[in-house]
């Protein structure tokens, strides 16, 4: 008797990314984007064109053409809060006061999380800029989950404020960059959900948007300063990632900065890869991306 295992198979197609061998079907029966994990780290296949929304450099264009659900919606393109029906949303509310002392809040205190499938585009795209933009003589990193991140428009409005006024001394831009901290909860083996830990850094970015850090406080402190720290190479955020011993992922939030044409140590540096920011509506994460070093 054909099992679930042999149904499926028959009905395979070939990886997205060499084109050569059949999707990857586990035994549970669903059936992956690619053949194996060599082809799941290299992300062969076409460049992936960059968000219509001005001022972006983003790659991806699974919404409507933009990188993301807020540029959708800033370009007109999108009305809801997520382009992933059925994609697995929670709706967060936090206080973080596991230490007795309040987190300050991000306005109107909701985030929203949606879990991407990989059989999904946006998946396909985020997957292929991460192994584009990871860069380390240790080995690669395997996206295992991914989750999307959807503020209420009193964030985003206030990062399109920023926008426009860096734009008033030269064309500003906005810059894929990448951020790591000690992730203290076991972020994705529950779902798209946020803990309430104070001391967790990676909830306390996401739930805040980049208005607190870990312990509540309003920045790190760093070689340029006190500001909020990103990298345009995922394997240098890397070096700042620590998780929990009851999750079997490392943890990262991939980022939208907003740099002006002319720098200035007040509001901005680049140094290397690094990217620092001195105000949070500078700054917004995108997505929480759970991974696995691979040597």
């Amino acid at each position: 008797m054909a099992t679930i295992l042999d149904t499926v198979r028959q009905n395979v197609t070939m990886c997205e990314a060499c084109g050569i061998k059949p999707k990857y079907v586990d035994p549970s029966g669903t059936q992956h984007s690619y053949c194996g994990r060599s082809c799941a780290r290299t992300g062969v296949g076409k460049a992936a064109p960059e968000c219509l929304l001005r001022g972006c450099s983003n790659t991806g264009t699974a919404f409507n053409g933009f990188c993301s659900v807020d540029h959708a919606k800033k370009g007109n393109a999108l009305s809801s809060p997520s382009a992933h029906p059925g994609h697995k949303t929670q709706l967060q509310t936090h206080n973080h006061n596991d230490t007795g002392r309040t987190k300050p809040k991000a306005p109107s205190d909701v985030v929203h999380l949606s879990e991407i499938p990989s059989s999904a585009t946006v998946w396909r795209e985020f997957v292929r800029e991460w192994n584009s933009k990871w860069l380390s003589l240790e080995g690669s990193a395997l996206v295992e989950k991914l989750y999307e991140i959807s503020y209420p428009a009193s964030i985003s409005d206030a990062q399109d404020k920023y926008l426009q006024g860096s734009q008033t001394t030269g064309q500003a831009h906005i810059l894929r960059t990448f951020h790591a901290s000690q992730c203290i909860c076991d972020m994705g083996t529950k779902g798209p959900t946020l803990c309430k830990w104070n001391s967790c850094g990676i909830c306390n970015v996401v739930g805040s948007a980049f208005r607190s850090v870990a312990f509540g406080v309003q920045s790190n402190i760093g070689r340029q300063g006190k500001g909020l720290y990103s990298s345009r190479n995922p394997a240098s955020a890397d070096r700042f990632a620590t998780s929990c011993l009851s999750s079997p992922y490392r943890v990262m939030i991939a980022c939208d900065v907003v740099l002006p044409q002319h720098l200035d140590k007040s509001n901005s540096v680049v140094a290397g890869d690094r990217v620092v920011v001195r105000v949070s509506d500078a700054i917004i994460p995108r997505f929480i991306v759970m991974y696995t070093k691979q040597t």
